[in-house]
């Protein structure tokens, strides 16, 4: 499997292109910069064949539906989620998410040649994903190199968000963590010296 990382915008969001398959691949988040994003896949010799979007913040997903229309390939978006899609965000307007699918964790998925686990990892955001690709967690803004998801944003929950982080850790210590934010980590980094995880 093949893992290419874009990060876009001001608040320099990750989003990442997956593949087994020279040809297909499955796109996690889409932010900033739709067409970018497209640009980045026709380089490598990639055609998104899925979206995937782990919360509703608008710099994770506010190019998912130029990217659906553009691309035409389903979106799959966390429900509860949905209240959040307002087709603003921070000034910027942007098309509302059309989602062809609906996740709520625990479903598997087969996309692109790909088996992936959808996980519930609420807190930062009420319908927050995760998502698990054999070694590899594609985490959203729950869990971050040396740091956490912020809950001080509507509908977050400092309590859940613990919660959602202490059933990450009981994940192999060598799964590799692909945060929405900054560098990549493992789930044993962050076990040993995450500051914010000390205790759980």
């Amino acid at each position: 499997m093949e893992i290419r990382n874009a990060t876009f915008g001001p608040f320099s969001t990750n989003c990442y292109l997956v593949w087994p398959d020279p040809a297909h691949a499955t796109l996690i988040d889409a932010g900033y910069l739709p067409e970018a994003i497209a640009a980045k896949a026709r380089s490598l010799g990639l055609h998104i064949d899925a979206i995937l979007i782990t919360h509703g913040h608008g710099d994770h997903m506010l190019g998912a539906e130029v990217l659906r229309q553009m691309l035409g390939c389903p979106l799959y978006y966390p429900e509860r989620d949905l209240p959040y899609a307002t087709g603003e965000f921070l000034g910027e307007t942007y098309p509302v998410p059309q989602p062809d699918h609906l996740l709520r964790g625990g479903e598997r998925l087969e996309l692109c040649g790909l088996e992936i686990d959808v996980l519930a990892v609420p807190g930062h955001t009420p319908g927050h994903l995760a998502f698990r690709i054999g070694d590899d967690l594609f985490a959203g803004d729950c869990l971050f190199y040396d740091s956490i998801g912020r809950t001080d944003l509507e509908g977050g929950d400092t309590e859940t968000l613990y919660r959602s982080l202490a059933s990450l850790l009981e994940l192999p210590a060598e799964t590799r963590v692909h945060p929405g934010h900054g560098p990549g980590t493992t789930i044993g980094r962050e076990r040993e010296e995450n500051p914010f995880l000390a205790g759980l």
